[in-house]
């Protein structure tokens, strides 16, 4: 579709020739010579679609890297530092503490997917697919600014041919004044002639001030295209323009289509969408299958509240009295005593309080409220409108093709009754030029020859500019250079 809106668009710059606009390139600005090579590099340097299209791309990139980074097994860490203030419970004795005790957790976890029904590897296949799709539409849009370059830059030659024959036309007029001025000085002509004569002239310069806005609106158009500060005039290199031929284009119509099919970048992006959607499909009913994941953990504590115990000396312990004969005696021993020392240092507490766990997980769907048999049906869905974007893809670009074809070989055909015509009309025209002067014929037939003429000759120029836009719509279609 967007072929065919920029071939409405050749139609409008190369038959446009009545609209007038400010001549916005014009002034004292430095003139730029640009080729039409370096008209296509600047435009797409600068054109603002192209940038944000390669920002979609670098996104697509980065979206497909990460489904790749998703096979990798994941750790993380995690530190936790609290204090407890008044009658706190001692986390190593158990009991109620009424100092103010801080402790300090760390730990690390890591997991691993082993087997998730294949998603992860069907979502790196979907985004490689999406990726080829963005960089087919980055290629596509880069083509068609450089078609709409082409043809504007085609369209300011055609203006400026037309221009010169309406420049030409004038200087003609002005010679015959000359002529039929003498020729009425000498009294051989009426003061008629020489009136009828300036009316003309004054019509074709209106002409041609009208060639000139018509130019003036094709550069702005290119000049937007560039888009390029720095330039604000600039006059194009004359490239050489095929003679159009009847005989046809060299490659047939079915070729064309053919050979168009597999290097469109508009058509290689929805067949690249479509097997991204199918890899959709296939990562939906990963879901209704097991995942089994390695998972493992390492945790360690530390606490103000874990204190060294040192040896204080000895003491008595009382143990009571045995009775022997009637006679009770006392009973003791002597042990050692312990007291609470300094605090164990960090690191040594979390040498001591390690804990390692590693376990292998088992997650199995059962019944997921039908959201599983839904997720696959959606998928199956876009599939399906993938493969129907696909196949109007390929009907737009045969459409387009079939229309280019046909609208050159036309352009064709009129080129070669128009060059006839142009040749009778010349050969007509010279003589009526002659009989004029001679005073054989009046006014209004001469003018007549005259008009015809100067229309053949402009209708000539426009069907040969018509004519090669045609034949590069083809060359687009088939990955050929849009230059000459």
């Amino acid at each position: 579709m967007r072929t065919r809106k920029y071939i409405m668009l050749a139609s409008v710059l190369l038959g446009s020739f009545g609209g007038f606009a400010q001549t916005a390139i014009q002034g004292n600005a430095q003139v730029v010579h640009l080729s039409l090579t370096q008209a296509v590099e600047i435009a797409l340097l600068h054109n603002l679609n192209v940038k944000s299209f390669e920002i979609s791309l670098k996104n697509a990139e980065l979206t497909y890297q990460q489904s790749r980074f998703n096979q990798l097994p994941s750790l993380g860490g995690n530190v936790n530092q609290a204090a407890s203030f008044g009658r706190s419970l001692n986390p190593f004795t158990n009991g109620f503490d009424s100092r103010n005790i801080n402790y300090n957790n760390v730990g690390l976890n890591s997991n691993l997917t082993l087997f998730n029904g294949g998603a992860l590897k069907n979502t790196i296949a979907q985004n490689e697919f999406t990726l080829k799709a963005t960089q087919e539409d980055l290629a596509s849009i880069r083509e068609n600014i450089s078609l709409q370059v082409v043809l504007a830059y085609l369209a300011i030659l055609n203006a400026e041919d037309q221009l010169a024959i309406a420049n030409t036309q004038s200087q003609i007029t002005k010679l015959q004044i000359e002529r039929t001025q003498k020729l009425v000085n000498a009294g051989s002509l009426s003061i008629t002639s020489l009136l009828d004569l300036k009316a003309q002239l004054a019509n074709e310069e209106s002409n041609v001030v009208s060639f000139q806005s018509t130019l003036d609106i094709n550069k702005l158009t290119l000049l937007q295209l560039l888009n390029d500060s720095s330039i604000q005039a600039f006059d194009l290199a004359r490239i050489q323009v095929p003679v159009p031929s009847s005989k046809g284009y060299e490659v047939p119509l079915n070729d064309i289509y053919a050979k168009a099919v597999t290097l469109q970048p508009l058509v290689r992006a929805a067949d690249f969408r479509v097997q991204s959607a199918s890899r959709s499909v296939s990562v939906a009913k990963a879901f209704r299958l097991p995942i089994l994941s390695l998972n493992g953990s390492w945790s360690a504590n530390q606490s103000n509240a874990l204190r060294t115990v040192e040896l204080l000396g000895t003491q008595t312990v009382n143990l009571g009295s045995v009775s022997i004969g009637g006679q009770s005696y006392p009973v003791s021993t002597v042990q050692p005593k312990f007291g609470s020392g300094a605090t164990v240092g960090y690191f040594d507490q979390l040498n001591n309080t390690q804990n390692k766990v590693v376990s292998l997980n088992l997650n199995i769907p059962i019944f997921a409220k039908y959201a599983n048999r839904t997720r696959v049906l959606q998928a199956g869905l876009q599939q399906r409108n993938a493969e129907i974007e696909a196949d109007r893809a390929r009907l737009t670009l045969r459409q387009n093709i079939e229309q280019a074809y046909v609208n050159m070989l036309n352009a064709a055909k009129r080129y070669e009754a128009g060059a006839v015509q142009v040749a009778a009309l010349e050969e007509s025209f010279r003589a009526s030029e002659s009989r004029f002067s001679a005073g054989t014929i009046d006014f209004v037939n001469y003018n007549l020859q005259k008009t015809n003429l100067d229309k053949a000759r402009l209708s000539l120029v426009q069907v040969k500019y018509d004519y090669v836009f045609r034949t590069k719509i083809l060359d687009f279609y088939q990955g050929k250079s849009l230059t000459f």
